[in-house]
């Protein structure tokens, strides 16, 4: 991902989103205020989901268990797939497993936060298939790619497998051993490196090497070094790597000045699932994350509720990242309601997630998406007023 934005934070680097090292939480960017902001129903939905996505697959293999009863050397496989302790992500733990008559499953868990959300989790089910092991991975691989899914393929892993990740972040991966058939499905902030994880250590209880494993770049880890609030670049941690957007953004409001800054996508992308999907969204386009150019300018003192936004993806139109970004920062959705209005005399479109909450403006002006984020009509239309 990335993921609302709302009202101005304080800027620093270490955005997107906040580590826990910092003592004072940091500035967060829009992405992270819209995952926080839809965090418990999104959850609860993926949730969901994924269940269905498992009693699917459950439902789908009583059938078969009734016209073709596995054999019982590859039951025996499958109760015995244990994956070893040492294995598992550092600090992760089984939390549960059951067995049914050709199939075992095991929910995994990592550290509780300990901010309220839930723990991370990874659930896993290896199950047994007498004929069409094969066949049922490239099923769930095109199945994956026909509901809009992003799927890689993963060679690495036994007899080959795929991963997939939808809009909302959440991870898939399916592998096959011989006529077993490993499902993985990420929950509660699980990263790709997680239950890439877990599925190694299921390919070596199974017999194979491990495959590999994904690992967060180190600009996907937060920058600690930053010290929150400062002022100048140097100490605040900004950045400006977009220069030629930050020039698109007001750097006053009211008489109020504005901090701008800009980044590059493989620093404000990280592996929370706003981030995910953004990401995967990206690489749907044949890009990566440092193709994304984004540049922001708010109150650093929070005296006026209003902060700007100009984004651009390297090689698509402003309308094609317009379009992904109401995705990624929840703007599509069920919900919210849109119109088309008036600022400064040029057309932009107003979401509104109601309950009083920030309203957000998008326009392009034929080079990026330009947004503006307040509560109050009259501090968008100053800001309106010193864009494009």
């Amino acid at each position: 991902m990335l993921s609302a934005m709302t009202e101005p934070h304080k800027p620093t680097r270490s955005s997107y989103p906040a580590p826990d090292q910092v003592p004072q939480a940091p500035r967060r960017r829009p992405s992270d205020e819209r995952a926080a902001l839809a965090a418990s129903s999104r959850t609860a939905t993926q949730l969901a989901v994924l269940a269905i996505v498992i009693a699917g697959i459950a439902l789908g293999l009583t059938v078969w268990r009734a016209i073709a009863p596995a054999a019982a050397s590859c039951q025996n496989a499958v109760w015995n797939a244990q994956p070893a302790a040492n294995e598992l992500p550092d600090q992760w733990t089984v939390k549960g497993t059951t067995f049914d008559t050709n199939r075992r499953s095991t929910q995994f868990a990592g550290v509780d936060p300990g901010d309220g959300t839930s723990p991370p989790n990874v659930f896993a089910t290896a199950t047994c298939f007498p004929e069409g092991a094969a066949d049922a991975v490239a099923r769930s691989q095109a199945a994956a790619r026909d509901i809009g899914q992003v799927v890689s393929t993963k060679p690495d892993l036994s007899d080959g497998g795929f991963e997939a990740t939808d809009a909302s972040g959440a991870i898939l991966l399916e592998f096959r051993r011989g006529d077993i058939v490993v499902d993985l499905a990420a929950a509660g902030g699980a990263t790709a490196t997680d239950i890439e994880s877990i599925a190694s250590a299921y390919d070596k209880a199974l017999g194979g090497d491990g495959g590999s494993i994904a690992t967060l770049e180190p600009s996907q880890s937060a920058d600690v070094g930053a010290s929150p609030g400062a002022s100048d670049d140097t100490s605040s941690g900004l950045t400006h790597d977009a220069p030629e957007l930050e020039k698109l953004l007001p750097t006053t409001i009211g008489g109020v000045p504005l901090t701008v800054d800009s980044a590059l996508g493989s620093t404000v992308l990280t592996s929370d699932a706003g981030g995910r999907a953004a990401t995967a969204a990206l690489k749907a386009k044949g890009k990566v994350p440092d193709d994304l150019r984004y540049a922001e300018a708010l109150d650093q003192t929070q005296t006026v509720a209003v902060s700007a936004l100009a984004i651009s993806v390297n090689g698509l139109t402003a309308a094609e990242t317009q379009t992904m970004l109401l995705d990624w920062f929840q703007l599509s959705g069920p919900g919210v309601t849109h119109s088309e209005v008036k600022l400064s005399g040029k057309a932009w479109t107003k979401y509104d997630l109601g309950d009083e909450l920030p309203v957000n403006y998008f326009r392009n002006d034929g080079t990026a998406v330009l947004v503006i984020t307040t509560s109050d009509p009259a501090l968008a239309e100053q800001a309106a007023a010193a864009m494009p």
